[in-house]
């Protein structure tokens, strides 16, 4: 077995409908030698409600000793100042590159690349406080509603955007939007490019493993770690 990287992002833990029982499960089950935590990872923006699984799921990453990074996401707004630093262990960062045999990996959370009032802390702390209330109050996950809709309008700058603004990664993978996909093609070069996004633990849990050059995004209750 190689180095075993695991990307993973948007659990939202803190928020009402994280799975956050689901996630513990996850990473006491599966093996890597390094975690990527690709942004949205403790859902700050909101005001959190942990539970005993959260303290559970970094107590065990803890204990595995394996290289942490950390990507501040739009959510994660309490870690900003720690960005380019090693915190306890953990590296925080906002853009995570490296090279595995002759391809180079990006991974980002992929927030920067939205328009409009995502760009806004202010707005979206107020706007998410007030989803959190009524989420709470209802029982009504309104952050897949609104997913589902963003997603819809195609209010995030294509993929094609994106990749072309990262065309010097062989690899892109990023998060944000909750859709777990994969995107291969052969550039005009004829080099072999690769998009992924992870999805989220909020309905779809997926996740990326990447192991001596291969990419794999897969989803915990349909295939075996």
């Amino acid at each position: 077995m190689g180095y075993r990287r695991l990307v993973i992002s948007d659990l939202h833990l803190g928020s009402v409908f994280s799975q956050e029982s689901e996630i513990l499960r996850f990473i006491e089950q599966i093996d890597f030698d390094e975690i990527i935590l690709a942004g949205d990872i403790i859902d700050f923006i909101k005001i959190p409600s942990f539970t005993v699984s959260s303290g559970q799921l970094f107590s065990e990453l803890m204990k595995r000793k394996c290289k942490i990074v950390y990507i501040v996401g739009n959510h994660d707004i309490s870690f900003k100042e720690f960005i380019g630093q090693e915190v306890g262990g953990i590296l925080f960062t906002d853009t995570y590159d490296f090279v595995e045999g002759d391809r180079k990996f990006r991974v980002e959370h992929g927030d920067k690349y939205e328009k409009g009032i995502v760009q806004s802390e202010w707005a979206m702390n107020f706007i998410s406080v007030t989803v959190n209330f009524i989420e709470r109050i209802c029982g009504l996950d309104l952050t897949a509603i609104y997913e589902r809709y963003r997603n819809k309008k195609r209010k995030l700058i294509r993929i094609w955007d994106i990749i072309k603004w990262n065309e010097d990664a062989d690899v892109f993978i990023m998060g944000h939007t909750h859709v777990p996909e994969v995107l291969i093609w052969v550039d005009k070069n004829e080099k072999l490019k690769t998009y992924v996004n992870t999805g989220d633990w909020v309905q779809h849990k997926t996740y990326v493993v990447i192991e001596n050059g291969q990419i794999r995004l897969k989803n915990f209750d349909k295939q075996s770690t």
